[in-house]
Parts: C-alpha cells; structure tokens; sequence
C-alpha cells in the first residue's frame, strides 16, 4: 500500500531516503498500534512476521522505524489485523526519531545498533522554524 496522502513525514528523512527499506507488519506487544507514532522505533517477535514498540531497554534489538501509520484500507487481504510501514534502512532525523513510548534521546548503545542495521539517525533537520 502507498504512503497515505495524510501523512506528512518529509522531516523524517534526513539524508537519501531511496535507500531506504520498507515493509508494512502488524503491531503486537505492549505498545498499542493507536499509540504508535511516525519516527517510532520498532523490534521484531520472535517469529519475526510482527513487529513491536522498542524502549530504552530494546536497544540490542532494535531493527526499524515507523514511516506509515495505518488507515481503514491497509487491513491485507484475508487479515483481520492492521499494519505499519517501517523502515528497515535509511537516513532520519535525530529530532523525530524516538522510543515508541515517546522517550528520547536514543542511547548510544541504540544507535550503535540502528547503524549496524543500516539506520542512521542524523541531526540534519533543523527543529523549529527555518530561515536562511
């Protein structure tokens, strides 16, 4: 399913976002799907085909980034169940980029992880108003 016209993340990418990886999952664990945010960072289950809310303490584990949330029309086809699209590699910036409890900023541990994922979360988005 294509990004949703909705959805504004144009401050997410930091970089090159053509690099970037992206696959839509359904959302378990502790984190609701309704609290889900776009720059959220995620993990995978066990089974690795559901994706989950990642904190402070996920950060060995940390694989993606939420860059779609859902709507009414992204339930698949047989499913019952609604998905994100997350990020599997790419640049993004360092002032959207957060827990998915919403905690910032990310450890060093978890950014060290995220890059060896091939994530890189830069500071390259100025935050506030912009004016040269």
């Amino acid at each position: 399913m294509a990004i949703k016209d909705s959805v504004n993340f144009t401050n997410l990418p930091s970089f090159d976002y053509e690099d970037a990886y992206v696959r839509r999952y359904p959302v378990t664990g502790a984190i609701a799907i309704t609290a889900l945010f776009i720059g959220a960072l995620m993990k995978f289950d066990a089974t690795r085909t559901n994706v989950q809310g990642a904190v402070g303490a996920d950060d060995a584990v940390l694989e993606a980034i939420v860059v779609d949330l859902p709507d009414n029309t992204d339930v698949p086809s047989g499913a019952n169940v609604k998905t994100v699209a997350v990020a599997m590699a790419g640049s993004f910036d360092k002032n959207t980029v957060k827990y998915a409890d919403g905690t910032t900023p990310i450890t060093a541990a978890g950014l060290a992880r995220l890059r060896d994922m091939g994530i890189f979360i830069d500071p390259a988005t100025p935050a506030g108003p912009f004016a040269p």
